[in-house]
């Protein structure tokens, strides 16, 4: 702010209208760090009820005149032990007796002498790991964000208490009037003091809390369940692609003119001594049947067509059947698997076509990047509304939903190492994480106003540029190695002690290579009854054909000259028969006259 333009306000009343003016303050929330008000009471006192309305964050410096000459300053932030007192920093006499005139926040806030303070906490690993005993007594036992709060409690030199808000999430911006839920609104209602734990910066959350600078740099993600293994009832068949066909094709009709050519070149040069050319309809079934490894008899005998035979012959045997019986071996040895998700598009295909479903933390800011999100965003909220419930009381329940239900289309969106965190505790090869969305960067969530906003960014600059927050969040990680993944989770809802869940033997989970069974070849046998009935179907279909074309055949019409012509083959048979007919007449009654002389 120190390039900011500076404006001043004076108010001329008297004290009680200051103490209004300051309730207005208090109630209409214009507390910010750069705002600072003085407020001048001459010879009076400044009265109590104006320091009880005074609040921590709010800087109000006071200004008495108890004798001619002499001004005395006081500041309600000059000290780190009271939140309402007003502490005498400076007077004037002709002069300031030191400067600048109020102590800056840097020298006020690098001890804050044993303060406790307020911190809200709910079980979220692997920021904070909370154990919850008889309802109301939680322990919290590690998590990254505690670690860093030891850190900064030991050099600033304050104490602090958890305490189990009663909404368990962040929280995120509601309703017209900037209102929070969660912990995000018990800091906006200053109930307590600032809150650690994988809060993302968004705009929104910024009109009602501050934040200090980041303490993680993380990505947004979702996680859906590991590729499931394909049937291997269609293992035979899934090396065909469709975009294998179009290549195979026009191998197949370019070979087919070029064998024509290589056939017909010396039958055009030399005419007279070559053979007859071969027709271009021969040469391409002739080059068909090779690519379908049948025999047949090659329609010409020259040198070059003799050549491009051979070449295409070991193509369609070494390199078609050879590349083909690699792939097919190495999917039936190690079988398929389903394309993963791995962006937003996929994903948005896969609520359409395959029936997903998105989850995502409550009161969180995934959530509202759904909810206020354009684009590939707002059409998978849309989607997400159609769903009977989308929202999930944290992201261990979410990741422990999927685990439980292996076979249900569910995806979950959350921050890129929270998911990575508990997809390494409840086993990687049971989910599959998508790649990185969005950039989103987490910090410390504090009250409007906190005075000592800068003190706690210089210490966690410090520790950054240390490499210290780096080294306590893979410290987290080693502890799952460690530990042998057993891992502890809250038992709120059973009020016992301690929940443990145990991930399966990363070993057992792997596909092991299997020797290729009679279970793995049952897709050639449907190969074959489809050949045989599309056999069948060829087979009727040249025997209906052949049926209508001698139908049509004798229900042909014959023009008036055919008609003409078989007219008069009718009328010379007939002829012929008659005149056959009497020759045997007369040779017969021939024969009875002899016999009667």
């Amino acid at each position: 702010m120190e390039n900011s333009i500076d404006v001043t306000t004076l108010f001329l009343c008297d004290p009680c209208d200051c103490e209004l003016l300051l309730e207005q303050l208090k109630n209409n929330k214009v507390i910010r760090r750069s705002l600072l008000y003085f407020f001048y009471w001459g010879r009076n006192n400044v009265t109590s009820k104006f320091k009880r309305t005074i609040e921590k964050p709010m800087k109000i410096s006071t200004v008495t005149n108890p004798r001619h000459g002499v001004f005395r300053i006081y500041y309600n932030q000059a000290s780190t032990k009271y939140d309402n007192q007003l502490k005498m920093v400076n007077w004037w006499t002709g002069r300031l007796f030191s400067s600048p005139a109020l102590p800056p926040a840097d020298a006020v806030y690098n001890n804050f002498n044993g303060q406790i303070f307020k911190v809200p906490v709910f079980h979220a690993p692997p920021w904070h790991f909370v154990h919850q005993y008889n309802k109301s007594v939680i322990e919290v036992t590690g998590g990254r964000d505690h670690k860093l709060l030891i850190l900064l409690a030991e050099k600033l030199n304050f104490r602090y208490e958890y305490f189990d808000p009663p909404d368990r999430s962040q929280g995120s911006g509601v309703g017209n009037n900037g209102s929070f839920k969660g912990v995000l609104g018990i800091i906006q209602r200053r109930e307590a003091d600032f809150f650690l734990g994988d809060v993302t910066v968004t705009w929104e959350r910024q009109l009602g809390v501050e934040f200090s600078v980041f303490t993680l740099a993380d990505s947004g993600a979702f996680i859906t369940h590991a590729p499931r293994r394909l049937s291997e009832t269609f293992a035979l068949l899934r090396p065909f692609k469709w975009q294998v066909w179009p290549a195979v094709l026009a191998t197949v009709v370019i070979s087919g003119p070029t064998f024509w050519a290589a056939a017909s070149g010396s039958a055009l040069w030399r005419p007279l001594r070559s053979p007859p050319a071969p027709t271009l309809s021969t040469c391409v079934w002739f080059i068909t049947s090779i690519f379908l490894r049948q025999s047949g008899r090659s329609p010409s005998n020259s040198g070059r067509a003799r050549a491009l035979v051979l070449l295409l012959s070991l193509a369609a045997t070494y390199v078609l059947a050879g590349v083909y019986s690699a792939t097919l071996t190495s999917l039936l040895a190690k079988p398929a698997r389903e394309p993963p998700l791995v962006n937003l598009f996929a994903l948005e295909r896969a609520m359409i076509h395959s029936g997903y479903s998105l989850f995502v933390e409550r009161h969180s800011s995934s959530l509202a990047i759904l909810q206020n999100g354009t684009g590939v965003y707002g059409r998978l909220w849309n989607l997400m509304r159609r769903q009977r419930i989308y929202a999930v009381k944290s992201v261990e329940q979410g990741v422990r939903k999927m685990l439980q239900t292996p076979d249900s289309p569910v995806a979950l969106l959350a921050g890129r190492e929270t998911l990575f965190f508990n997809s390494k505790r409840f086993g990687v090869s049971s989910f599959q994480l998508s790649e990185k969305l969005y950039t989103r960067y987490s910090a410390i969530a504090m009250q409007q106003g906190c005075p000592y906003l800068n003190i706690f960014n210089k210490v966690l600059m410090q520790l950054f540029e240390a490499g210290i927050l780096t080294k306590i969040t893979l410290e987290e990680y080693e502890k799952l190695r460690d530990s042998g993944m057993e891992v502890p989770s809250t038992a709120r809802s059973t009020g016992t002690n301690e929940d443990k869940v145990s991930k399966p033997n990363s070993n057992e989970n792997l596909q092991k290579l299997e020797p290729i069974n009679m279970r793995m070849l049952q897709g050639a046998f449907y190969v074959l009854i489809f050949g045989y009935i599309i056999s069948g179907v060829a087979l009727f279909v040249e025997f209906q054909k052949k049926n209508r074309a001698f139908v049509l055949r004798k229900k042909l019409k014959f023009s008036p000259f055919e008609r003409f012509e078989s007219l008069k083959g009718a009328l010379a048979k007939f002829k012929s028969r008659l005149r056959t007919r009497w020759r045997a007449a007369t040779a017969l009654s021939e024969v009875s006259i002899d016999f009667v002389e």
